[in-house]
């Protein structure tokens, strides 16, 4: 009988590393097709000469957690996750199989809350919100997460508050949020209401959808907005959608993103383009006569997902920010710096705090410097 195909592709991959030892994905994918073939005693010899070399080898680590799990040896697959999500705490490929690890080890309720860690950062995850939905009793479908913010300028207006409150649940077709903004902000009091939803269509490929409305001047009278994210190699993430507001006079903001989960880190680049009323697509001056803000942000992960400090700079105001007097605050200059600061309380609760500094122009030819404090805590349930 003929030798089968993954036999023959052991073979070349035995004599190409006999010349290039230190090709390490030939010997990954040498560890791989030894599982594959239940000879895990090798799997673990390759794999494990590419970890001496390449300590904390996503692919080898990946591939070597496989093969724990496939021989029944959950608690040193358990171990090996550790080891992977300390050096790339991000990675939804190791968080799945960790979730697999303890379902297997019957711990529904860590199961529940690694799938929603997951979710926190891909939440069009398809094969997350599947087990999710899967697990029995509804374990930790539900979110709910209380924030507050104050605002401090240097003269002329108080203090500035806002208070939001959000549940949120899991669906087989993504998320679905409620959420509840109180504000009392230069002399006026408002509340605004909105219902954000994440919609996944592929592994890949999500949405994310949002209407509002209040009858406050504070708030837009009604927004919505719609964005889709769509998933790269290299752990890329490109996004695309709009934003469209209405005050007195409705404004239509444009807006991308471009980001990318790398080790410990989280860097992400959005640009928000808004037309000036007469403006449309099809102008030529349309760039020209636009306003733009760009944010960039960077996240470092401190061991997990749940857990993050990060800083965050850009020029404009983002229409995400909730924090709008009127139609024209979006075209006023604002130059802004922040960090924030997450970390596990206790059990499933979670608190972030943010600090940002910025010198905004509320009126025209008017600078103002402004502190913005705030606190966020939610938890899974």
């Amino acid at each position: 009988m003929g030798l089968t195909k993954t036999l023959k592709l052991k073979i070349k991959s035995i004599g190409f590393l006999e010349r290039n030892p230190n090709y390490y994905e030939v010997r990954t994918y040498l560890g791989r097709t030894y599982a594959w073939d239940k000879m895990y005693d090798n799997a673990r010899t390759e794999l494990s000469r590419v970890l001496i070399e390449k300590e904390n080898d996503l692919d080898a680590l990946s591939a070597l957690v496989d093969v724990e799990m496939w021989s029944g040896n959950y608690d040193i697959a358990a171990d090996y996750l550790k080891i992977g999500l300390a050096s790339h705490p991000t990675s939804e490929e190791l968080l799945l199989k960790k979730a697999k690890v303890q379902l297997r080890q019957n711990d529904k309720e860590s199961t529940a809350l690694t799938l929603r860690r997951v979710l926190d950062i891909n939440p069009g995850n398809k094969d997350a919100l599947n087990m999710m939905i899967a697990l029995d009793m509804d374990r930790l479908n539900n979110r709910f997460q209380l924030q507050y913010e104050s605002d401090f300028f240097d003269r002329d207006y108080k203090p500035q508050q806002l208070l939001s409150a959000e549940i949120s649940r899991s669906f087989k077709f993504g998320s679905m949020t409620m959420r509840g903004s109180a504000a009392d902000r230069f002399g006026y009091q408002g509340i605004q209401y909105e219902v954000e939803s994440y919609v996944h269509f592929t592994r890949s490929t999500y949405a994310d959808l949002t209407i509002g409305t209040s009858t406050s001047r504070i708030f837009p009278k009604q927004n919505y907005g719609a964005e889709v994210y769509q998933k790269l190699p290299a752990g890329f993430e490109l996004s695309g959608g709009l934003r469209y507001l209405q005050f007195t006079q409705s404004t239509t903001i444009f807006t991308g993103s471009l980001s990318n989960y790398y080790k410990n880190y989280w860097l992400s680049l959005r640009m928000f383009v808004t037309p000036r009323q007469q403006d449309t697509l099809t102008d030529a001056s349309f760039i020209k006569r636009s306003s733009e803000t760009f944010f960039l942000r960077v996240r470092r992960y401190l061991g997990d997902a749940d857990n993050y400090i990060g800083i965050r700079t850009g020029y404009g105001e983002s229409p995400d920010d909730r924090r709008f007097i009127s139609q024209t605050i979006i075209r006023l200059q604002t130059w802004q710096i922040g960090l924030e600061l997450q970390r596990r309380a206790f059990g499933r609760f979670f608190i972030k705090g943010d600090i940002n500094y910025a010198q905004q122009e509320l009126r025209k030819d008017q600078i103002y410097q402004r502190i913005s404090l705030g606190l966020q805590l939610k938890t899974s349930f």
